[in-house]
C-alpha cells in the first residue's frame, strides 16, 4: 500500500486463536472491504504464547491490507501505542479482536473525526449506551469505577475505558507517546491485564486541549476468562490514584 488509508484500525491480540478460529478477521475484512476507503488493519500482537500470530500471518498473506505487528508481551495500552505510533492512515481506531463493539460504528467516528473532533470514544454508560448481555455485578462495578474517574479526573466522561476509540493519527500518535504510567520503562507484565490507561489517554487529551466526543454505543458483553472483576478493579484503581496523584503534581502539565 502506497496512498495514505483513510483508516487506520489498530487490535491487540494476546493468545486470540479462539477468536481467530471463529473468522473475526474474515468479519473485518468484509465490513472494511465494502467501504469506499482505503484501510489498512494492523493486529498488534501481545508476545502471544499460542498459535495467534501464525493465525495472523496465514490471513495477511491473502489479505494485503492486513499486517501482524510481532511485540513482547508489555500489556494492552503498549501493544496498542504499537499499532497506533506505526499507523499511517489519516485517522486512528483501536478496538477489541471480539468485536464487542460493533464495527458499524466506525462509519459515524469517522463521520464526527472529517466534522474536525480530534477525539471520538465509545460510550456504553451515556444516554443511549448499554453493556447488552454483561452481568449485573459488572455492570455495577463499572458504574463504581466510571463515577471514581469523573469525580477525581474525567468530569463529563461517562465511560473512559470502552475498547472503541477514534482519533486523527497526529492526536493519537501524540497522546500515546505522551504517557507516563503506561511507558516502555512500565515494568515485566504476566497474563491478561486490563489497565486504566485509557484514563491517562484522555487526561493528557484535556491537558493538551483535545476535543473529544462521546458517542453511546451498544457493547455485547463477552464472556472471558481475561478479566477477573475483583483482582483488575483493585489493579485500576491503584492505577488511577496514581495517575490523580501525577495530576496533583503537575506531571501532565509538563507532558510533551
Amino acid at each position: 500500500m502506497t496512498a495514505e488509508p483513510r483508516l487506520s484500525l489498530v487490535i491487540p491480540a494476546y493468545n486470540e486463536t479462539e477468536n481467530l478460529g471463529g473468522g473475526v478477521l474474515q468479519q473485518v475484512a468484509d465490513y472494511l472491504g465494502g467501504q469506499s476507503y482505503p484501510s489498512e488493519v494492523l493486529i498488534a500482537d501481545d508476545g502471544s504464547e499460542d498459535e495467534t500470530a501464525c493465525l495472523v500471518e496465514e490471513f495477511a498473506r491473502q489479505h494485503p491490507s492486513f499486517s501482524l505487528l510481532r511485540g513482547e508481551h508489555q500489556g494492552k495500552a503498549l501493544t496498542v501505542r504499537r499499532g497506533v505510533l506505526a499507523a499511517r492512515g489519516r485517522y486512528v481506531l483501536f478496538a477489541d479482536l471480539d468485536l464487542s463493539t460493533p464495527l458499524t460504528y466506525v462509519e459515524p467516528f469517522l463521520a464526527l473525526l472529517d466534522e474536525g473532533w480530534d477525539i471520538v470514544i465509545a460510550s456504553r454508560e451515556a444516554r443511549g449506551g448499554a453493556r447488552l448481555g454483561a452481568p449485573l455485578l459488572r455492570r455495577l462495578m463499572a458504574r463504581g469505577f466510571s463515577l471514581l474517574v469523573r469525580s477525581l479526573l474525567l468530569p463529563g466522561i461517562h465511560d473512559s475505558q470502552c475498547g472503541f476509540k477514534a482519533f486523527r493519527r497526529e492526536v493519537g500518535q501524540d497522546l500515546f507517546s505522551s504517557l507516563r504510567v503506561f511507558q516502555p520503562e512500565a515494568g515485566v507484565v504476566r497474563g491478561p491485564r486490563v489497565t486504566a490507561f485509557d484514563v491517562e489517554l484522555l487526561l493528557l487529551a484535556h491537558k493538551k486541549g483535545y476535543t473529544i466526543k462521546e458517542v453511546p454505543v451498544l457493547w455485547h458483553h463477552r464472556e472471558t476468562r481475561r478479566v477477573n472483576p475483583l483482582l483488575d478493579s483493585s489493579r485500576m484503581f491503584r492505577e488511577v490514584l496514581t495517575i490523580w496523584w501525577n495530576n496533583r503534581r503537575g506531571v501532565y502539565d509538563r507532558a510533551g
